[in-house]
């Protein structure tokens, strides 16, 4: 029996969770009681996405846990896999089990407070990583987690007051400069968020989310010139017809080419409901649209390529703007390919990962490209560049650009530059191809 659960283990480690499922079925049938077999049903049920029924493999080790060698580990290794699986009630139960068993041990106080975190029970978690910290009042993660649950459980001047002892001892911390200057901004401490902006690209010069957060915070405080700087559109937004690369006849030979490869993509799918900026019923994502390095995508990666540099030569740095002077000496590029079926809309987000962003336009609608759309100042279907999400509210006057699509266009801009597409209806598709610069080393 030894041979075959271990051979159902190793097809679980080789990604073939199903056919390990197959063997350890027959395993847990003749042997109900086989915690071994149990442990590795979970495991594979895990990597199937079925949370529920690896739940329900994980119970059988409760009757036992206290015939283990070491009953409170056992607690804390099996809550770990509870919560893995989202069984966050049972895995809380184990842990003040354990908790009662050894009242002074730190580390089961601090993985139930994560636990409580994970579970989203913020308001719990945070009383727990205070009990935690009367311990260890220095502790940099610990005052990092403290920070996150009370800013959750809208405790935001607590949140704030963490996540700046956090800074004091780890200065360079770009996600607690993140929730720092997120929660001032919630309290209404504009002037103090802001300099915390100021200290963060100090520390991290290139960081795009510190720059996102400082150009509209400069704009909400009314630094008006310093704000114009970071949204000066005519010298950071650029959009032109592209050159037809030579082995294609025409523009709409090449367009027509590039369709095709993505419509044929194997990883074209509809991003998940829980997607915080992708989902759309009618949208498909396809990445790695690159991956084979031939074909039509493999030259318009060559146009990318070109025009970045175009961009970067055009645009200048002599005067020190802080977005072109941290320019990534070393990049790649990395595409992905939008199809919108129908009509739709893109909420508007920033490309933390890449520095310099841009998108192709490839299909597009007549009622999008059409030259009456715009004429009453509403561009349908448009490319917005410069307004926030509503979560993110700014109350001043703020700029924005709108970019009509039209097939063969190609856009770039900073990342830092919220950006997303005005509501539109067709019932004919929509094709385009975005893409980050991405640093490298």
């Amino acid at each position: 029996m030894t041979d075959t659960i271990e051979q159902a283990e190793a097809l679980i480690k080789s990604g073939q969770a199903r056919e390990a499922l197959t063997v350890l079925e027959e395993i847990v049938a003749a042997n109900p009681t086989f915690l071994r077999a149990h442990s590795a049903c979970a495991a594979a049920h895990l990597k199937l996405g079925n949370r529920d029924k690896a739940v329900e493999h994980l119970k059988e080790f409760l009757p036992a846990i206290d015939q283990f060698p070491n009953p409170v580990r056992a607690r804390i290794g099996i809550a770990g896999r509870f919560a893995e699986a989202g069984g966050f009630d049972q895995a809380d139960k184990l842990l003040e089990q354990a908790m009662e068993m050894e009242p002074d041990n730190l580390e089961i106080l601090v993985k139930r407070a994560d636990t409580l975190a994970d579970a989203k029970r913020w308001a719990d978690a945070l009383t727990l990583y205070r009990q935690a910290l009367d311990e260890l009042p220095d502790h940099p993660e610990l005052l990092t987690s403290a920070g996150i649950a009370a800013q959750k459980a809208d405790e935001l001047a607590d949140a704030a007051e963490y996540y700046e002892q956090v800074l004091r001892q780890a200065p360079d911390d770009v996600v607690v400069y993140h929730n720092l200057v997120a929660a001032l901004t919630e309290l209404g401490r504009l002037g103090d968020a802001l300099e915390v902006c100021r200290e963060w690209l100090v520390q991290k010069p290139d960081d795009i989310d510190g720059m996102a957060f400082q150009a509209l915070l400069l704009v909400e405080t009314g630094r008006v010139d310093e704000a114009a700087t970071w949204f000066d559109f005519d010298r950071l937004v650029h959009s032109y017809m592209i050159d037809v690369p030579a082995a294609y006849k025409t523009l709409d030979g090449f367009n027509r080419a590039l369709e095709s490869e993505i419509l044929a993509h194997p990883e074209l799918e509809t991003p998940p409901e829980d997607h915080p900026t992708w989902h759309h019923p009618a949208l498909k994502i396809g990445s790695h649209i690159n991956a084979a390095g031939t074909g039509a995508i493999h030259d318009l990666e060559a146009v990318m390529h070109d025009a970045v540099e175009r961009y970067y030569d055009n645009a200048g740095d002599a005067d020190g703007h802080p977005f072109l002077v941290h320019r990534p000496k070393k990049y790649r590029i990395e595409p992905w390919a939008a199809v919108l079926e129908r009509e739709g809309n893109q909420q508007p987000h920033i490309h933390m990962d890449g520095y310099l962003s841009g998108c192709y336009y490839i299909t597009i609608p007549p009622e999008v490209s059409a030259d009456e759309n715009g004429a009453d100042g509403l561009v349908k279907g448009g490319f917005e560049i410069g307004r926030p999400p509503e979560e993110i509210t700014i109350t001043a006057d703020l700029e924005t650009r709108t970019i009509k699509p039209l097939e063969g266009l190609m856009v770039l801009f900073p990342a830092y530059m919220y950006h997303g597409t005005i509501p539109f209806k067709s019932d004919q598709r929509r094709i385009c191809i975005a893409f980050d610069v991405m640093p490298e080393e």
